[in-house]
């Protein structure tokens, strides 16, 4: 956990450092700020800390979720509100109609958006040209969002199961949240959520919950 601590501070303090030369450079040049792109580096400063926090609080035996039932519409719509507009070139894709048929399901909204916010950033990163996010209902029950690019996939040390802090462009933090939020979600049954991930065309980032 020290290790992880270390990396996102270091990671904060880089984005801070980059977002102040941007705000530095929009005092000269405010008719071509890229407002976009700083709103960009805040939500990924607000992400990270979100998400050290929770795993802060999980280790220290105070995580509580807030399950509710969620219309999976209007989940979706406000997750595509937070990320904004796509990068250029880069077509993005929410599974509207699967959400539709599905239509409402039990789970903490704010932590589970987080985690798949993070997900759907880093596709942006590494996509070609297209990142889609679908949905579906396993044949053993529960609900699992799919996260899929087109870029180079994940690296084999992830794919086999190794638990890396640190990674190419990133401190690792986002996987590490995504399987907790996933595990913390459990049915009186003593059914889990759990995280996925694979490579087919791209990487593929699969939450399930119970």
């Amino acid at each position: 956990m020290d290790a992880l601590v270390a990396a996102v501070i270091h990671d904060a303090k880089n984005a801070l450092m980059a977002l102040d030369a941007r705000l530095a450079e929009a005092e000269s040049r405010p008719v071509s700020t890229d407002f976009a792109t700083l709103r960009g580096s805040l939500a990924r400063i607000a992400q990270e800390l979100a998400e050290l926090l929770t795993l802060y609080r999980a280790q220290q035996g105070a995580l509580r979720l807030a399950i509710d039932d969620h219309d999976l519409l209007d989940f979706l719509d406000e997750l595509a509100l937070e990320l904004g507009p796509p990068p250029e070139g880069i077509a993005l894709k929410l599974d509207r109609a699967a959400a539709q048929r599905i239509g409402a399901w039990a789970f903490d909204a704010h932590l589970v958006r987080l985690a798949l916010a993070d997900a759907l950033r880093n596709a942006l990163r590494h996509a070609k040209t297209r990142v889609t996010l679908s949905l579906d209902q396993p044949a053993g029950g529960g609900i699992r969002f799919i996260v899929q690019d087109d870029g180079p996939g994940f690296p084999a040390p992830l794919l086999a199961g190794e638990e890396q802090v640190a990674s190419a462009g990133g401190t690792g933090l986002g996987l590490l949240f995504a399987r907790l939020i996933a595990a913390h979600h459990a049915t009186p049954d003593g059914r889990h959520g759990r995280l996925e991930l694979a490579n087919d065309g791209g990487a593929v980032f699969s939450l399930y919950l119970p």
